[in-house]
């Protein structure tokens, strides 16, 4: 893993050749916006950017065995916890930007943060708590899952099956034959309406 240090932030960049692995598994509950995009060669590639005061305690712990990539963020066994009137203000923000072939099986799950889809993936699968996921293809096949989290710029051309229990659902319609995405969330809103930066 390449590590680029400066005064602001860490930032560690890693490569992997994708046929050694059938899948990679995400677990990133500390990151704050993910953005994961369509590699153009047949590797995995993430950079992951740390910033604040806290930025050497969270690490990415990566095993890859039984032909699954996994990767984790973690907090170092001898992570110092601050009890002082000043921890509060003790931050650190991570991004992660992830490339990886289109048809190849991608699964994040995530606690509260942002996604950026910017590819039309044909096996994903995300899972996350709190935030925002925000798609920006014409096609994507997999499953959604959130607690809260909103998911919009759904394309109304997806064959999709939608659920939210307390959210709305707006400007789409659940498909008839066998969906392409299904999206579920208890109270989060799914809609086609777009506000990716």
């Amino acid at each position: 893993m390449l590590n680029l240090n400066s005064y602001s932030q860490n930032i560690s960049e890693k490569k992997w050749d994708s046929s050694n692995f059938d899948s990679v598994f995400f677990k990133l509950d500390f990151v704050s916006h993910i953005l994961i995009s369509k590699s153009l060669s047949n590797e995995i590639y993430v950079k992951y950017k740390q910033e604040g005061e806290l930025k050497e305690n969270l690490l990415l712990k990566i095993n890859g065995d039984e032909r699954e990539l996994h990767i984790q963020e973690i907090v170092p066994p001898m992570f110092k916890r601050y009890n002082d009137k000043l921890s509060v203000h003790k931050t650190v923000a991570c991004e992660i930007e992830i490339l990886v072939p289109v048809d190849f099986k991608t699964i994040i799950k995530a606690k509260f943060c942002t996604i950026n889809v910017m590819a039309s993936f044909s096996n994903i699968s995300l899972e996350i708590k709190e935030g925002n996921i925000n798609l920006n293809q014409e096609k994507i096949k997999g499953e959604i899952k959130s607690v809260s989290a909103n998911v919009f710029c759904v394309h109304r051309g997806i064959k999709l099956l939608a659920s939210s229990k307390n959210g709305f659902i707006s400007g789409l319609c659940n498909s008839s034959m066998k969906p392409d995405l299904r999206v579920e969330t208890l109270i989060g809103d799914i809609t086609s309406e777009c506000f990716l930066n």
